[in-house]
């Protein structure tokens, strides 16, 4: 028999179990004529039939007693009721069958008794009697049944929920409120909700609150509340009042969402947004296929378009071509290499009629999951300093070139005074000639400093290995002399800027030119740990000054007497500041110095 989960619609059905052939017979024809009942299939077992209800007599009792227990065990809690029919009276049959028919018998197979002959009238009023019962039976399981699942649902659900009675004692507590709050369930009941009051909401809050849940409606806001360690947690609060037929409420359900952290966020995310938005360089975020997704002011500015019109478009939409071609260049490859990089654009506003000059950096942007969805770009707007950078270039070519001109002639003035005397006059000379050499020599590297932040980086991957090498090729074939070593790996490549070279040859070729010693002994080492390549020049001269570790280190080292023979350490530190890499001078023992170049190795 299938268990029956809800009140039956249709006519109950009823079984007809006689084992005397003649009251068999009469039953059969009675609920054949019957309109409101059906009768079941009785050609099925008893214990796999389908009905409402069962008429059993003495004989059919006997036999199927056992079937008939279990089929009421197997429905229960829903009643199936059994009637039994009786020649004699309720009494005399327990007395008379006492002995043949256990006394439970009674108790969990037979509901009902009625005497025979079938009187139609009473078996009416049995039936309908044990119909109501069933029925009744069916409705309780069907709503505990509810009861259950929904009391499942309520202590399942990650919301907090409590229920309070109409005077606001708190009467049930879910775990996950157990959990927001930091109070156990009996720590609650009882209580009202003031125990979680925080003091940030005004009185105005729980006066507007209290007003609509007893007018019978439903309160929906954001509430601070304090948890019982004393920590305060911000909750989305629903309450709503539950009512019972006439109107009158019984009580109150309120579900707490714990939006803490999706609240302080919310609140960074704002902060953020109205930095990017003062901004006045321009910020783009973009999709995979390069749509804009957020946009700042700035950038709305130049492009002389609203935000709305800019969002779900591209550089295409106003920007030239050329400049716009080369901006999603460098999108794909940001994305292929999921890695930061830096270009220069030199883009032309078709709407606003503006140009500019931008250095930008474009960074690739991961979702919440980790998942690379496209790329985020900070563009500064260097147009005003490229012109002043141009202009003190034209300054410093004019100034380098009459200088040169001065110098060579103060030189061969020199040179001929030099040849033509001799003693403390021929010294004076000679020393003029040195110093305009000097002068001559920092000219060249002022005009390499000068060169070096004057252009874009010009990045390419550089084999450190072989660089290193070089550097030692030229320093023998160079009228320097010195102990040179050089220990390097087989190869080790980083990117570097294409004056790295320039860079680390003047860190050798200083240790060798401002060391005390007759034959100077310097150390080139290369060292990686696989994601940065340590460049090392190791000296046994007399060290650095504190000003020259200045300038190598901080790049800090402005001072009135710094004069221009240290320009060439200025040159290594923007070297390798502009290949993104770093410098360490530390002192060796028992003499000596070793600065250490460290870059990044990129990844494969």
């Amino acid at each position: 028999m299938s268990e029956i989960q809800e009140p039956r619609s249709k006519s109950p059905r009823i079984y007809p179990l006689v084992g005397d052939s003649g009251n068999e017979r009469v039953l059969k024809q009675w609920l054949t004529e019957h309109d409101t009942y059906r009768l079941a299939d009785d050609d099925k077992p008893v214990t796999a039939g389908e009905f409402d209800l069962c008429i059993v007599d003495r004989t059919a009792l006997k036999e199927f007693k056992h079937k008939l227990q279990t089929v009421k065990s197997d429905a229960k809690p829903v009643l199936l009721p059994v009637l039994l029919l009786v020649p004699e009276t309720r009494e005399g049959i327990i007395e008379a069958d006492r002995g043949e028919l256990a006394d439970n018998v009674f108790q969990t197979a037979i509901d009902e008794i009625v005497s025979l002959p079938i009187r139609q009238i009473e078996l009416e009023w049995r039936i309908r009697a044990l119909l109501r019962l069933r029925n009744q039976s069916l409705e309780l399981t069907s709503k505990t049944e509810k009861l259950r699942r929904f009391k499942q649902a309520v202590e399942a659900s990650g919301h907090g929920i409590f229920i309070a009675g109409p005077d606001l004692e708190i009467e049930y507590v879910n775990p996950a409120c157990e959990e927001i709050t930091g109070y156990e369930q009996a720590e609650m009941l009882g209580e009202t909700p003031d125990i979680l009051q925080s003091g940030e909401m005004s009185e105005e809050y729980y006066e507007r609150m209290h007003e609509t849940i007893t007018a019978g409606d439903i309160w929906e806001a954001e509430i601070v509340d304090r948890r019982k360690d004393g920590a305060q947690y911000t909750a989305y609060q629903t309450i709503a009042p539950i009512t019972d037929d006439g109107g009158e409420i019984m009580a109150y359900v309120a579900v707490q969402t714990d939006v803490t952290e999706r609240k302080e966020l919310r609140d960074r995310l704002k902060r953020h947004r109205d930095i990017v938005q003062r901004l006045e360089d321009p910020i783009m975020l973009q999709d995979e296929r390069g749509k804009f997704e957020l946009v700042n002011e700035a950038l709305t500015e130049f492009a002389g378009l609203s935000e709305e019109e800019l969002l779900e478009t591209d550089e295409f939409s106003f920007m030239d071509t050329e400049a716009a071609e080369r901006i999603n260049r460098k999108k794909q490859e940001t994305i292929e290499t999921e890695s930061g990089i830096g270009y220069s654009i030199h883009p032309e506003f078709e709407e606003s009629d503006k140009a500019a000059i931008f250095d930008t950096r474009r960074y690739p942007y991961y979702d919440e999951d980790g998942e690379l969805t496209g790329t985020i770009a900070i563009c500064r707007d260097v147009t005003d300093l490229k012109e002043r950078t141009r202009q003190l270039r034209v300054m410093d070519n004019i100034l380098r070139h009459n200088l040169r001109n001065d110098l060579t002639v103060i030189r061969g003035l020199a040179d001929q005074i030099r040849s033509q005397s001799s003693g403390e006059t021929a010294g004076t000379a000679n020393e003029i000639v040195t110093h305009a050499d000097a002068l001559m020599t920092t000219g060249e590297k002022s005009r390499a400093i000068t060169d070096l932040l004057s252009d874009e980086p010009e990045m390419k991957q550089i084999d450190i290995t072989e660089m290193a090498r070089s550097v030692a090729d030229e320093i023998e074939v160079s009228d320097l002399t010195a102990e040179m070593a050089v220990e390097t790996p087989e190869r080790v490549v980083t990117s570097a800027t294409v004056n790295i070279e320039k860079a680390i040859g003047e860190l050798v070729r200083n240790a060798i030119i401002h060391n005390d010693r007759e034959e100077p002994s310097v150390e080139l080492r290369v060292r990686t740990d696989g994601d940065t390549v340590e460049i090392s020049v190791i000296d046994d001269g007399p060290g650095l000054s504190e000003m020259d570790r200045d300038v190598l280190e901080t790049g800090l080292a402005i001072d009135a007497l710094y004069h221009g023979s240290g320009l060439g350490l200025w040159l290594v530190y923007w070297a390798i500041r502009r290949s993104d890499g770093s410098i360490d001078v530390t002192e060796v023992e028992p003499r000596g110095t070793k600065v250490t170049v460290v870059l990044p190795v990129p990844s494969a």
